[in-house]
């Protein structure tokens, strides 16, 4: 709270302050006060009117929603529907034959098999077993 919203609620308070202040001086501030009141009613009265509009189309969209046969789960759903993007498989790119004489293929992307791996670190190059 503000030092003037104390003073104005404190009655005695409220007079203490305005032992000071000429009789013209209080009909001065009495009139700003009023205007002050004056304008804060119409601004909450223009509060209250633009809520009950907006209540009234509130009510008059779920109706047209209920006729249409709409739910507004309908245009809020919380899980997106997602489009799985169909890839076509990749062709390998290196082939090699492990010591048991089994051929391995890698298409060059993501992690490289451990396979490979070995191969490449005993002097091996993706050069030759490219296919």
């Amino acid at each position: 709270m503000t030092e003037f919203s104390d003073i104005a609620r404190n009655k005695n308070r409220f007079r203490a302050a305005c032992k000071d202040l000429s009789v013209k001086q209080m009909h001065t501030m009495t009139k700003h006060l009023v205007e002050f009141i004056e304008k804060r009613a119409q601004e909450e009265a223009a509060m209250v009117a633009q809520s009950a509009k907006k209540e009234a189309e509130k009510k008059a969209i779920l109706a047209a929603m209920v006729d249409a046969g709409l739910v507004p789960e309908d245009f809020f759903s919380s899980e997106p529907k997602k489009v799985k993007k169909i890839r076509k498989p990749v062709a390998p790119q290196f082939r090699i034959k492990d010591a048991q004489g089994v051929s391995h293929q890698w298409s060059g992307r993501g992690r490289t098999p451990k396979v490979f791996e070995h191969y490449f670190n005993n002097g091996g190059s993706k050069d030759k077993c490219r296919i």
